[in-house]
C-alpha cells in the first residue's frame, strides 16, 4: 500500500514459479492532508478511504506492507572499517547522529549491510542506513489498523521501487520519481539502494505556475499539464514555456546526483534514468529530460517480472508507473 499526497495506491501479488502473479490493484483519492496532518479527524479520513478501496478491490489479504514516505525518512550508505555485528550496532547509532537530521530519540534506525571487504590490509564494510520518523511510523500503523488490516512491515518509497523497477543485473540506474509534492531521487546499484535525495518540486508546482501564468483554476491547469505538457507546438507553447523552468530546477538536482555519485565512486557511471510518478506522463517529458541529462531515460513498468493476467486491461499503460512503489513493496514480502 503506497498512501500518496493525492492519491491512494494498492498492490496484491503472490509468487510462484519463480514469477509474480497480479491477484489485484486499483487506486483512489487519498484525502486533502494524508499523513502530514497530526488530526484525528484526518487520519481518521485516510483510514476511510484506505478501508473503501481494500473493499472495492475484494482483496482477501488483510496483511499490509506499507511505505514511509521520503521526506519523512533519511537513506545514507556509509562506509566504515569491517566491523563485528556487536561493534556496528555501537558505531551506528554514533554515525547516524551526523547523518540524519531530526532527534534519534524521535527516530526509528534500521540497517543492512551492501558489501563487506575482510580480505587484504584495507578492510571495510559498506552500510546502508536508514532512519524514519517515529510519529510518521506511528500514524501509518494508527491509518492501517483504523482500517482494519495488519501492518507487517514498512520501508521506504524509493526502497520500494528499487524492487519494482530495477533488475539486480542491471547497469547502475537513478531512479526519478516526479510525485505531486516531492521529487525523490535514488541510484541503485547491483539491486542495492547506495544513494538517496529528496526535493519539495513537483507535480503541484508545475500545476500552480501553469494556473498562475495562465490565469486558470488548478483543475483546469491539472488537465492543461497532461494534455499539452511539453509539446511546443500546442497553444503557442505557452504550457511548455511555464513548465520548462520547473522542470530545470529537477534536471539540476539530477545532474548533480549523478555527478556527487560518480566523483565518490570513480570507476561507476550512472548509465541509464528511470522516471515514476505522476509527473512521468506529462507528453513529451522523457525525451526533453533525456536530452539535458545526456543519459538513456524511460519511464518505469513495475510490472515486468509480473504476470498481470486478467487484470492487465485495467492498467492503462500511462498509469503504470503510479504503482512502482505499492507493487515493490508487495514483492517484499510474497
Amino acid at each position: 500500500m503506497d498512501i500518496g499526497s493525492q492519491i491512494l495506491k494498492i498492490v496484491q501479488l503472490e509468487s510462484g514459479g519463480g514469477r509474480f502473479r497480479l491477484k489485484a490493484i486499483g487506486n483512489g483519492p487519498s484525502t486533502y492532508k494524508g499523513l502530514i496532518s497530526d488530526a484525528d479527524a484526518d487520519l481518521t479520513s485516510l483510514a476511510a478511504a484506505v478501508k473503501k478501496l481494500h473493499s472495492d478491490l475484494r482483496i482477501d489479504c488483510k496483511n499490509v506492507v506499507a511505505a514511509v514516505p521520503e521526506d519523512q525518512a533519511i537513506t545514507r550508505l556509509i562506509s566504515l572499517p569491517s566491523l563485528s555485528a556487536e561493534e556496528l550496532e555501537s558505531a551506528l547509532k554514533w554515525e547516524a547522529e551526523q547523518y540524519v537530521p531530526f532527534p534519534l530519540a524521535e527516530a526509528t534506525l534500521s540497517y543492512q549491510t551492501i558489501h563487506q571487504q575482510t580480505r587484504g590490509a584495507n578492510q571495510k564494510m559498506e552500510v546502508l542506513l536508514v532512519a524514519a520518523l517515529n510519529r510518521t511510523i506511528d500514524k501509518l500503523v494508527r491509518v492501517i489498523k483504523a482500517a482494519g488490516l495488519n501492518p507487517i512491515s514498512l520501508e521506504t518509497e524509493m526502497l520500494a521501487m528499487s524492487r519494482s523497477l530495477v533488475v539486480s543485473d542491471q547497469e547502475i540506474t537513478l531512479l526519478v520519481d516526479l510525485g505531486a509534492k516531492f521529487t525523490d531521487l535514488a541510484i541503485v546499484e547491483k539491486g542495492q539502494l547506495v544513494f538517496t535525495r529528496s526535493m519539495p518540486t513537483a507535480g503541484e508546482a508545475v500545476t500552480r505556475a501553469i494556473a498562475s501564468d495562465l490565469g486558470l483554476e488548478m483543475m483546469q491547469a491539472e488537465e492543461y499539464k497532461r494534455a499539452y505538457g511539453l509539446t511546443g507546438n500546442k497553444l503557442e507553447g505557452k504550457v511548455a514555456k511555464t513548465i520548462e523552468p520547473i522542470l530545470e530546477a529537477i534536471i539540476k538536482e539530477i545532474v548533480q546526483a549523478i555527478h556527487f555519485y560518480q566523483s565518490s565512486r570513480r570507476d561507476k557511471l550512472v548509465k541509464r534514468v528511470v522516471l515514476s510518478g505522476g509527473t512521468s506522463f506529462l507528453p513529451e517529458v522523457v525525451g526533453w529530460m533525456a536530452d539535458r541529462i545526456g543519459v538513456e531515460t524511460q519511464v518505469g513498468d513495475p510490472f515486468t517480472r509480473v504476470d498481470t493476467g486478467n487484470l492487465a486491461g485495467k492498467i492503462p499503460k500511462e498509469t503504470l508507473p503510479l504503482y512502482s512503489v505499492a507493487a515493490g513493496l508487495a514483492m517484499k514480502e510474497v
